[in-house]
């Protein structure tokens, strides 16, 4: 549908909600969709399109999830929509500044980063003694077996005659599944809940402390590793460094450097799976950097 079609949409769910049209209509676009924001004396929100069929559903339970766990602001869902065969949320607007404006002075990038590690720790201590989230439940004792389940999708994607991958990518990413176990063995055994997609551009900070005021977008959450978060860390302004504030905080087990390559570079062929994305250069830049740490 055109950017018309869903401002329209959005419009006609503000109406809906508040009995008059908004003051203020903005349309962003996102990697995985589009989000409208809307405002007006009786109210401000967000209504947010997904691409990927199914997300939006995932993301309101997601949110809830967060919700009860986290001590900094998640946004409330007010209402699921569909119409024309597009589905979307009316999320509450929270305030604040996205992350990746942050300002780049000692005072702001320090308030911030340690706020936001704060708030990543404090999610990460829930867990659960079943273990590893894979279903509605349904555990996991061992990582391994639950990383497949979550992944082992992706890779047949991947190995597809549909998929876009390259013969010499597909090669590449068949020999780094085929070794996956030996690459996360080292990996600890205690789960945590997770956001899943937590690099700062998923995060609001206020504009006069710098400290964190809400978490948004959070992709499958669940009781997860901790290490599914933390490499998603450095993904935006990576100059904050705020993968090493965490480690600081918390010891990670040898081989976390190879582990953290794995990850991004399966998370990469996940987007592809979903969105339709593919950027080779990128892909294989992210199996050499997998490849010079795991010589």
């Amino acid at each position: 549908m055109s950017k018309y079609g869903l401002e329209q949409i959005a419009l006609s769910a503000y109406k809906m909600m508040f009995r008059q049209a908004p003051d203020f209509c903005k349309q962003e676009q996102t990697f995985y969709g589009w989000l409208v924001f809307l405002a007006s004396p009786k109210g401000k929100v967000v209504v947010k399109f997904s691409r990927e069929v199914g997300r939006l559903a995932k993301e309101i339970e997601g949110l809830e999830r967060l919700r009860k766990a986290l001590p900094c602001k998640v946004p409330q869902v007010f209402f699921f929509g569909r119409e024309e065969g597009h589905e979307y949320l009316m999320l509450e607007w929270v305030e604040g500044i996205p992350g990746h404006q942050l300002p780049d002075t000692p005072a702001a990038t320090k308030a911030f980063s340690h706020s936001f590690i704060e708030v990543m720790l404090n999610l990460h201590e829930y867990t659960s003694a079943s273990g590893f989230e894979v279903a509605q439940q349904h555990y996991e004792s061992d990582f391994a077996p639950a990383y497949d389940h979550w992944m082992e999708p992706v890779y047949r994607y991947v190995m597809s005659e549909v998929s876009p991958f390259s013969p010499s990518l597909k090669s590449a990413l068949h020999d780094i599944w085929q070794h996956r176990h030996v690459t996360l063995s080292g990996i600890s055994s205690t789960p945590s809940l997770t956001h899943d997609d937590c690099h700062i551009g998923n995060v609001m900070f206020d504009a006069t402390t710098f400290q964190v005021s809400a978490i948004l977008d959070p992709c499958d959450v669940g009781y997860k590793h901790r290490e599914l978060d933390i490499f998603h860390l450095d993904d935006v302004r990576p100059e904050l460094e705020l993968s090493t504030l965490y480690r600081q905080a918390v010891e990670l087990p040898d081989g976390f450097e190879l582990r953290r390559a794995f990850f991004s570079l399966w998370d990469d062929a996940k987007h592809s799976r979903n969105m339709g994305w593919y950027d080779e250069a990128w892909l294989q830049k992210k199996v050499d950097v997998f490849r010079a740490i795991e010589l």
